[in-house]
Order: C-alpha cells, then sequence, then structure tokens
C-alpha cells in the first residue's frame, strides 16, 4: 500500500474538531488509508474515558478513519513522552508513512524547529529541568523554564498550549525513529480551528473536549459540536465513576504499606505518606484530588497515579509495539492484510480479545493490563462485566 496517514487520537469524545482534522490531514497527503491509535478506556490526564473504547473507535471510523488500533494501556495513561512514544512506534510499525496531530502553533515550523533543538541538547535540559524540580515544579514546569533559559522565551512560549506539549513529544520521537532507525514518516500538523480544548463556539460548531465533557456532565445538549446524534451514546456518569475509583483506591492506600506504596508507579520523594494520610481525611475524589495537587505533581499526575493504583501495576512494562485492533473499514482490513501477510512481523496484530497465541511475554502483561483496564473501566460504570469483558468484544468492521 502506498501513503498510510497515522493519527495519534483520544477521541474523548469525537467532535467535529476532529472530522475536520481528518479531512484536512486527507487533503494534505492523500492517503490509501487512515488509521488511528487511540487511548483506550483511560485517558492520558488520568481518567475514565467519557465513551468505551469500542463506541469511540466506531465513530472514528464512521467519520473519516479506515483503521483504529487501542494504544496500549502503559502508554495511553502516562506521561505526554510516555503516551507519545506508545502511539508513535505503533503507527510507525503499521506502516505509517505520515503522521498527523493537532496543535496551537500559528507556524508548525516552530515546533518542529523546537523538537529537534530540544532532541539536540536533551541531557543539559533535563539537568536544568531536574533544577527547578528540586524548588518545587513539576517535570513539565521545570523543562519549560529550563527551555526558556537555554532556548529563548519565543521558543519556549509554545509549551505553555496543551496541545503543543504533546505535539513536541510526537516531533522528537518521530526524529528518534529518522536519527536513530533511519525510518522517515513526514509530519503533518494540523492547526487547531476555533475554540480551545477548553472552549466551545456554538456559531462555527466546535468545542474543546474538556468542554464537551463538562456539558455532558451537567446534562447540555452537545448535538452543535459533534456530527453524530449524541442522545444515542452510553456516555460515563464521570463524577459517579471517580467517586467509585476512589473508593477502590482509597482501599488500596489504606490496607498498603509504606514500603508497598513507594514502589507504585509514579510516587516519589515520600509520596507515600501523604498520599495514606489524605486517604483517611477525604472523603470525596474531588477532595482527595485537590489535597494531593501541588507545584510539583499536578492534577493530570496524581489522577494517572490513582488509575494506576487502581490497576494494581507497581511500574510500567517495557513491551514491543503490538496492536490490538478495535474497528477497521475496508482500507483498513487492506492495510490488516498486508501486515499480517508480511514476512518479517515488525508489528504483533491481536485482533480476538483472548487470542495471545505466541505472542512476546513482555507484549502478554502489557495487554493484560488493557483488559483489566477494559474491566475496571466497566466496573466503574456498574455495568456487568461478563457481558463488557474484552474477551467477548469483537473489532467493529464497516
Amino acid at each position: 500500500m502506498g501513503n498510510i496517514l497515522g493519527i495519534t487520537a483520544e477521541y474523548d469524545p469525537f467532535h467535529n474538531g476532529h472530522a475536520f482534522q481528518i479531512r484536512q490531514a486527507r487533503e494534505l497527503c492523500r492517503p490509501d488509508a487512515v488509521i488511528c491509535a487511540m487511548s483506550g478506556d483511560f485517558t492520558q490526564r488520568g481518567e475514565p474515558a467519557i465513551l468505551d473504547k469500542w463506541q469511540r473507535a466506531a465513530l472514528a471510523l464512521q467519520h473519516g478513519a479506515d483503521l483504529v488500533f487501542e494504544l496500549p494501556f502503559i502508554y495511553a495513561c502516562g506521561r505526554a513522552e510516555h503516551f507519545a512514544k506508545g502511539s508513535v512506534d505503533l503507527l510507525v510499525c503499521a506502516g505509517a508513512t505520515h503522521i498527523s496531530f493537532g496543535c496551537e502553533a500559528e507556524h508548525p515550523e516552530d515546533l518542529q524547529r523546537l523538537a529537534l533543538l530540544q532532541r539536540e541538547h536533551e541531557e543539559e535540559l533535563e539537568v536544568h529541568a531536574r533544577e527547578h524540580m528540586r524548588d518545587g515544579c513539576s517535570h513539565a514546569k521545570g523543562m519549560e523554564l529550563a527551555c526558556r533559559e537555554m532556548l529563548g522565551e519565543e521558543l519556549a512560549g509554545l509549551m505553555l498550549a496543551p496541545n503543543n506539549i504533546l505535539a513536541l513529544e510526537y516531533l522528537k520521537r518521530m526524529l528518534w525513529w529518522e536519527q536513530e532507525k533511519g525510518v522517515k514518516v513526514t509530519v503533518v500538523p494540523i492547526q487547531r480551528y476555533g475554540s480551545g480544548y477548553r472552549g466551545a463556539d456554538p456559531d462555527a460548531g466546535f468545542a474543546g473536549g474538556t468542554a464537551l465533557r463538562q456539558m455532558i456532565a451537567e446534562g447540555e445538549d452537545i448535538a452543535p459540536f459533534v456530527p453524530y446524534d449524541p442522545k444515542g451514546m452510553d456516555w460515563t456518569d464521570i463524577n459517579a465513576a471517580h467517586q467509585k475509583l476512589y473508593e477502590q483506591v482509597r482501599g488500596v492506600l489504606l490496607r498498603s504499606t509504606l514500603q508497598q506504596l513507594a514502589c507504585a508507579y509514579g510516587i516519589g520523594e515520600g509520596m507515600e505518606h501523604r498520599l495514606k494520610r489524605e486517604a483517611v481525611r477525604c472523603e470525596t475524589y474531588d477532595a482527595f484530588l485537590q489535597a494531593m495537587t501541588s507545584r510539583r505533581y499536578t492534577a493530570s499526575a496524581i489522577r494517572r497515579i490513582m488509575v494506576w493504583l487502581l490497576m494494581g501495576a507497581e511500574e510500567m512494562v517495557a513491551a514491543p509495539p503490538y496492536a490490538r485492533v478495535l474497528g477497521a473499514a475496508a482500507a483498513g482490513r487492506r492495510v490488516l492484510r498486508e501486515l499480517t501477510d508480511a514476512k518479517e512481523h515488525a508489528l504483533a496484530v491481536i485482533s480476538g480479545g483472548n487470542r495471545t497465541g505466541d505472542l512476546d511475554p513482555q507484549i502478554c502483561e502489557a495487554y493484560r493490563l488493557d483488559r483489566l483496564a477494559a474491566d475496571m473501566f466497566h466496573l466503574l460504570q456498574g455495568q456487568p462485566l461478563d457481558e463488557m469483558s474484552d474477551g467477548r468484544m469483537h473489532p467493529w468492521m464497516g
């Protein structure tokens, strides 16, 4: 197959801006197929998705995508650099010749220049960032300050936009593939149109994901902002899910020893003491999140820690790239055939829920976490696990 356009996404929820990005990227590179690496049932900000992964994959396929892979949990619920590594690696191994993502830079080439400089000065920037972290900054804030000092105010200012932070990580991982592996992938950045991810513009028909999730939680009509009928969707009751998640995690925190918590994913610098103390004191998810959030640990970082505690996973699994198929249209099925027929399998493809066969043991462990994440999501939803388990669900085929 010729050009394959890869897109990294969460589609939480899928909205008009996402459909716009797919159309624009298609026009720019005229691909034979559009493949997506999409978060599963938990997102990069450390929350249950507003729709389960099967519904979100189906919506993407109905509105421009040809093939949707699940981004493994170990990357989907990780820091920006982990999210980018997992998604770019998956797409490149699936044959993507182009990768598209949204950004908030008026001149996307400035982002590419900043990514190149960050990669060239990676070690020195990390040293400066950690100096700022000792003063109480988060890693992201420390890196921004380090970039301001070393690369100048103008370029570093691009890091203030949330979508640009992820875009920079995508670009750096694509540079890694080019410089370390000799694999050149064409960048297709699409500037966000209309409102930011927190805002809504009814006249233009665009709203960001944060705004849409808030509208859904408050029972407002999001029909002007999505290319489908939202009334037919099984939306997550996010407030109820948050509280159920906290009740589960609170139990983990209360029964775990300080030594056990100190070894858990994302926990460091004596944070285990605060976690146990606030678990006793705080009765609600919101109160716990507010108590734990600081300059050093952002709300997203705390939410991710809570999800990893829910999962009982102490550390990030190191796994070769693999692709769980969530759905495929005709062009996507052709991509799958080429992947599975290839003499040298660069990418392990999983289409059945429990069919792991002779997969690498590290892939088996990472995939176990994907299936567990789905079960935990439906547990928080109050849905029957037997009916909704990954072992029973099948990819959407259009």
